[in-house]
């Protein structure tokens, strides 16, 4: 499992690496490069060569420590049995997280290098927007098959504290997730501006509040539940 997260995550540094030769090259210097981008997708800061050549660094700075995260979790874990038995769930979301990390510093490379003319488009904001709805997608997907632990999954107190409470609100938040997906990539192309960032945000947190609700309702119900001070009941 390690070793195959660490594969992708070693052909994704390579593409973030082959991107920023790429880009201090075609960026050009004495211009004003674009580095961000507001819920429009127009952009709103902007920096010289050097400056603009930093903030591509972070994405495959990101890229290594969750790649390092991932690989000494399964150490950490205090359910490490149980995240080698999800072994399958966790590499395709590790492999999925690489790919959509360095698909983003390819994306932001290229709005630089165009925008500084100011002849860039900012529909790459939408291609991200539908790249985080195919992660969801791919995670959906995966969770009902995974097994309780802290670094995957929806983990609130009571998942974490009955085994039954993780497998039923997993079958539940896998469709749901998926959905939410969905319902991005739609409306990564159709929505704009603001409405864009408040539907796709806010159907990712329409699911995670209603998955987290209904752990608490079967943990309340689930027979081998462990209770305690630390928990909320």
């Amino acid at each position: 499992m390690i070793k195959t997260g660490l594969i992708w995550t070693a052909a994704a540094l390579a593409v973030m690496a082959g991107t920023l030769y790429w880009a201090w090259g075609a960026i050009p210097a004495g211009e004003q490069i674009p580095v961000h981008w507001g819920p429009s997708g127009a952009a709103d800061r902007f920096a010289d060569k050097d400056k603009a050549f930093l903030y591509l660094l972070i994405f495959p700075a990101s890229a290594l420590f969750t790649g390092l995260l991932m690989a000494l979790a399964p150490m950490l874990d205090p359910f490490k049995d149980n995240l080698r038995k999800s072994a399958k769930a966790y590499t395709a979301i590790w492999a999925a997280v690489m790919v959509l990390m360095a698909a983003l510093t390819a994306g932001v490379a290229i709005m630089m290098a165009r925008g500084a003319d100011g002849s860039g488009s900012n529909e790459f904001v939408r291609f991200v927007m539908a790249g985080c709805g195919l992660l969801f997608i791919v995670m959906g997907n995966y969770l009902p098959k995974t097994r309780k632990t802290f670094f995957l999954g929806v983990r609130t107190p009571w998942t974490l504290t009955s085994d039954y409470t993780w497998e039923k609100t997993h079958r539940l938040a896998g469709p749901l997730y998926m959905l939410a997906g969905a319902l991005g990539i739609v409306f990564a192309f159709t929505l704009t501006g603001i409405a864009l960032v408040f539907g796709f945000v806010g159907a990712f947190l329409t699911v995670t509040s209603i998955s987290a609700a209904y752990s608490w309702w079967v943990w309340r119900h689930a027979e081998d539940r462990t209770e305690g001070a630390d928990y909320l009941v």
